[in-house]
């Protein structure tokens, strides 16, 4: 049995592409679950298929991404609404407050969305034709302060070796880990050629689609 890491489409037979999203497959379990001590499943060879949407996917999953969206809709509520006091002799005064918080809405949410979409496209890069090195969870964090739809982020901590020196990543993302990405179990990290800084673990917890969001923050 083989489960896409992408869209969650289950086959009875092991098939290199998924017929929905279009992704990589893994291989086969046969059915198995993978024990704490056990290798994971190894990911596709080089160059691999992701979902044609994976960018979309990312950034609806991001949670830094959802909150320069939310940025972006306070400023273009408050710049127009500012644009128009100001224009008023009388509601001058009332108008420019409006309108520089407008502004700095949409430049902090469009600086924050740019950053988070090159982000988006480096973790594809690695994901598409990263090499595959073996490493191992070490913590798993949800965070009970901000709650996107209802649902807390969890951040996935991980390390792994590539030629002697130790690395250490972190992904993010609104679904909780899967059970072969809990703490102490071994699992696959892509690294970019070259470049080992530049990782992320597979299966990616991005790639699934997380849908539209609405973020709010709360203290602990």
């Amino acid at each position: 049995m083989v489960t896409c890491p992408w869209c969650g489409t289950t086959y009875a037979a092991f098939q290199s592409k998924c017929d929905n999203c279009g992704a990589a497959l893994p291989g086969p379990t046969e059915g198995r679950e993978v024990s704490s001590e056990e290798t994971p499943p190894a990911p596709p060879p080089p160059p691999r298929f992701l979902p044609s949407d994976f960018i979309w996917r990312f950034l609806f999953a991001d949670g830094w991404a959802i909150a320069a969206l939310v940025f972006l809709t306070l400023g273009v509520i408050f710049a127009p609404l500012g644009i128009v006091l100001t224009a008023g002799i009388v509601t001058a005064f009332v108008g420019l407050p409006f309108l520089g918080l407008g502004v700095l809405f949409l430049g902090a949410g469009g600086g924050i969305l740019v950053w988070r979409y090159h982000d988006a496209r480096r973790t594809e890069e690695v994901l598409r034709t990263g090499e595959a090195v073996l490493g191992q969870v070490v913590e798993v964090v949800e965070n009970l302060n901000i709650e996107i739809n209802g649902r807390h982020p969890w951040t996935t901590i991980y390390r792994f070796e590539v030629l002697g020196r130790e690395y250490e990543g972190k992904v993010t993302a609104l679904r909780p880990p899967q059970p072969g990405q809990l703490p102490g179990r071994p699992v696959y990290v892509l690294v970019a050629p070259g470049a080992p800084e530049r990782n992320t673990i597979y299966p990616n917890p991005l790639g699934h689609l997380a849908g539209g969001a609405t973020l709010s923050s709360r203290v602990a």
